[in-house]
């Protein structure tokens, strides 16, 4: 019989150089490698040895079958006939080790060529290549428990973003419980550093099964003063074998694990904004631990989640009692339902631009940022914000400012004229045109050119001042004369111009050219704290324009203009106090409020309608938040207990969240 290793050659030599090739390309194979001729195994790499746990020679002249299980044999024959000598098979079988264990294996076999013994059934000589599964299956379920922890912690992090900080205690109680369940654990406790040296707080704790909980509040460090002094100095500790990794001054530490039965404890310390905040611990009691430093620094970024949230709402209460405070003394200084003017009036440094709300301090801090430089500036918003003062602002703060602003209404010129407008003409450049004009690109040469309503430029103009933007050229109308300006663009549009973009109705090179700096300019409901001080300011200026002194405003007055949605914004206001200021005759100002056609349909409504209405759309504008300063009872002008009552009474409830 010819030996299945005599690939080269024809001549059946086992002193073949072939024959030591083929055996060092299969010893060093990573996987189980085994030849079969005539039946029998005459071959078997190291790697299939470890497989079977036998020596490779005390393998060779077995059948493969006879290191299979019994009822995996016929299994084996079938698959490895059923489609002719000739052709390749692949199976699954167990293999039975000699130390009585199985592993399952993925077998691939494919017929060597023999030369002239090809055609010889008893001479059939088959290469075999053995993959363990077991091993492969063992690293799956490694990696998917590893993606299982890492998704479990993004869903850990992800349920405190923008948490109510009502919610925060009862969400890292079930955080650590579903890390006990999920690591297997016993107990798991968030400690927190107080001003006191003596004493930490043991603020949140969850057990497993029979073990207790960590008892809530404080809790004394000569207690277990190793212990908590390891982590309060920023040391991470990692006790996988008690009391045997325990130094020997940890006494009190000790004993307290062998009354408790903790045979492993981690603590990590937790760090927020650089300041130590407490520690994330972790004890076991049925078993020790087998954790690698690697969950440990996991574990320590889901703890700083933990300890952000606390602070965030530390932070909160801190806050909401320095307004409750600032509210009570406020309250002080009015009198009865009256406002007194002079301590209504805050004024912003900025000149003509009243308020003091966040919404418009923002919008005036970029108005500085971008003051001081050449970029060009998007002012967006609803009609009536106060664009146009705003550039007036920016020109006024910048290096241009002795030299006037000119403004052009881009949809208030005609499609015909606003190109010559714009970029002036010369004489007889259209029907009409006597002389040459000078367009206001020209006027405002060293200075800031303001295109109010640039979403109104026609399209065929809107190449012509991209090209201006650029490169500060132009040419006039009627003219191939080329003249150069030093202009600063300040634009202003109400429509969504990247919307228009999109609908071609504007040019996006264009858009992306006057976007350098966009600032949007909140409407009056955003900034509704602005609107006493709006309001006195307009009453000043009208009352000097009319010789009549306004002293008070009813305070119910000036809740309905704050509860009042302004479309037209400051326009609006600006027209309503001037309308009431035409009739006022005395020295106490009576404002109402525009109707709107919401308004006028709420009057067929019955009064249980126009109640829900009303508090649906209070609480749809503060997020469905009742309580605390802004809130949906305060601005009401109710208790938050009685508007909770009439919500329940009118079957008011909080929409799910999804």
């Amino acid at each position: 019989m010819k030996s299945a290793l005599s690939l080269g050659r024809h001549d059946g030599r086992a002193d073949d150089p072939s024959d030591w090739d083929f055996r060092q390309v299969f010893d060093r194979s990573p996987v189980g490698v085994y030849v079969v001729q005539a039946g029998r195994i005459c071959y078997a790499n190291p790697v299939m040895g470890q497989l079977l746990d036998r020596a490779p020679d005390a393998i060779t002249g077995e059948s493969v079958s006879s290191f299979i299980r019994r009822n995996d044999q016929s299994d084996l024959e079938s698959l490895r006939w059923q489609t002719g000598e000739s052709e390749s098979s692949c199976f699954r079988a167990r293999l039975v080790r000699a130390d009585g264990h199985s592993a399952t294996v993925e077998v691939m076999e494919s017929p060597l060529d023999v030369g002239s013994a090809a055609n010889d059934r008893d001479d059939a000589a088959w290469v075999g290549v053995m993959v363990d599964l077991t091993a492969h299956r063992r690293a799956d379920l490694e990696i998917q428990e590893r993606l299982n922890f890492e998704q479990l912690l993004a869903n850990l992090s992800a349920g405190f973003v923008n948490l109510p900080c009502d919610q925060i205690d009862s969400r890292i109680d079930a955080s650590l419980k579903s890390l006990v369940e999920f690591l297997g654990n016993d107990r798991s406790s968030f400690i927190e550093f107080g001003d006191d040296a003596d004493h930490v707080i043991v603020s949140h704790s969850y057990a497993a099964g029979d073990c207790r909980p960590f008892p809530i509040g404080p809790f004394a460090v000569d207690r277990l003063p190793w212990y908590i002094n390891q982590f309060r100095s920023g040391n991470t500790v990692f006790l996988r074998s008690i009391p045997q990794d325990l130094p020997e001054s940890a006494e009190k530490e000790r004993a307290h694990c062998l009354r408790e039965g903790i045979r492993s404890n981690v603590a990590i310390p937790i760090k927020v904004g650089g300041k130590r905040l407490g520690a994330l611990t972790f004890a076991f009691i049925r078993k020790p631990c087998d954790w690698s430093r690697e969950i440990l620094s996991r574990l320590g970024l889901i703890g700083e989640v933990f300890g952000n949230a606390l602070v965030r709402r530390r932070n909160e209460q801190m806050l909401q009692a320095a307004l409750s405070e600032n509210v009570r003394l406020r309250r002080q200084l009015e009198q009865e339902n009256l406002y007194l003017r002079e301590h209504a009036v805050v004024k912003h440094r900025h000149g003509r631009i009243i308020g003091h709300s966040d919404a418009i301090t923002r919008v005036l801090a970029d108005v500085e940022r971008v003051a001081t430089t050449d970029a060009p500036v998007l002012l967006t918003g609803e009609t009536g914000t106060g664009k146009e003062l705003l550039a007036q602002t920016i020109h006024a703060l910048s290096a241009r400012k002795d030299r006037p602003m000119t403004v052009v209404n881009c949809a208030s010129l005609p499609a015909t004229l606003i190109e010559s407008e714009l970029f002036g003409r010369a004489a007889g450049a259209y029907t009409g045109a006597a002389s040459a004009a000078i367009g206001r690109f020209e006027l405002a040469d060293g200075s800031t050119l303001f295109l109010d309503e640039i979403g109104e430029l026609p399209l065929e103009l809107q190449a012509k001042l991209l090209r201006v933007l650029q490169d500060g050229r132009f040419e006039r109308l009627g003219t191939a004369k080329t003249i150069s300006v030093d202009v600063r663009i300040i634009a202003a549009t109400n429509r969504d111009l990247e919307a228009a973009t999109r609908k071609n109705l504007f040019r996006s090179d264009l858009f992306y050219r006057l976007n350098v700096f966009p600032i949007h300019v909140p409407p009056l409901r955003d900034r509704r704290d602005d609107i006493p001080p709006l309001t006195w300011a307009f009453v000043e200026a009208f009352g000097r324009r009319m010789g009549k002194s306004i002293k008070t405003i009813p305070r119910r007055t000036m809740k309905q203009l704050q509860n009042h949605d302004w479309p037209g914004n400051i326009r609006e206001l600006s027209n309503a106090i001037e309308r009431a200021m035409i009739l006022a005759d005395s020295d106490t100002l009576h404002i109402e409020t525009p109707a709107t056609a919401r308004e006028g349909a709420e009057t067929q409504k019955t009064l249980r309608e126009v109640e829900r209405d009303q508090i649906l759309r209070v609480l749809e504008k503060t997020g469905w938040r009742i309580r605390g300063s802004g809130g949906a009872a305060e601005r009401l002008d109710i208790k938050p207990t009685t508007l909770e009552a009439r919500m329940a009474k009118l079957g008011i409830r909080r929409p799910s969240q999804g």
